[in-house]
């Protein structure tokens, strides 16, 4: 997909709907504090990135899709755009304050070596945004569009995958939302009263948190 037709998605009801709900679950976990440095993994036109930088953090994005990445910068001045992959990346050790990647995650071949890196360079939290196996979006979506090619995970794959990481997360959190992906009135009023430890919404939130990081 172009990513101006990517980009496109994001302004229409539904598009901005979703993003909305994704984008209020991951900063109610996060609490990144203005000032902090966040490095948004397959970053692609950069929408997620530009709402983190919203907050007053210091962004920085990486892709490996050029096109992705060309757009991304045109949009904003005020985040650092980089070609690159989530499985090699260009930084030192603990580099980032936060890393996130949101639904870029599941169109990583080696997912588990791509989780590894962004472990390697945070200092505090990693926030995974995945696709959920076990919900309503994946009966309608699994196969069609955008959703063909995805990896859609299961909450104990996903246990599994973080047991590898050294050294162990202090505390992993996980989260859902878009239970009701139609984004109709009584899908976005059913969101909200919907407890989100519920692990049945479309899109399954991760947070990693480091040792020694635990406020």
């Amino acid at each position: 997909m172009k990513p101006e037709a990517y980009e496109a998605w994001y302004q229409t009801p539904r598009g901005m709907w979703i993003s909305d709900v994704e984008f209020r679950l991951v900063q109610q976990v996060l609490k990144a504090e203005p000032g902090q440095e966040l490095l948004d993994t397959g970053c692609g036109t950069g929408h997620f990135s530009r709402r983190f930088a919203g907050l007053g953090l210091h962004v920085t994005g990486i892709d490996p899709d050029a096109a992705a990445i060309e757009f991304a910068a045109q949009q904003s001045a005020d985040i650092d755009y980089l070609l690159g992959s989530a499985t090699s990346l260009p930084f030192p050790d603990a580099s980032f304050d936060h890393v996130t990647a949101i639904t870029s995650l599941c169109f990583i071949d080696d997912h588990m070596l791509a989780i590894e890196e962004m472990w390697r360079v945070t200092r505090k939290t990693v926030c995974l945004g995945l696709l959920n196996r076990h919900s309503l979006l994946f009966k309608q979506k699994h196969d069609r569009g955008g959703y063909r090619d995805a990896r859609w995970e299961r909450v104990q794959d996903v246990r599994l995958w973080l047991n590898q990481l050294q050294p162990q997360p202090a505390r992993t959190l996980y989260r859902s939302a878009v239970v009701f992906p139609g984004g109709n009135k009584i899908a976005r009023g059913m969101e909200l009263i919907w407890p989100n430890h519920l692990l049945l919404g479309g899109f399954l939130m991760v947070m990693l948190v480091k040792p020694n990081h635990l406020g």
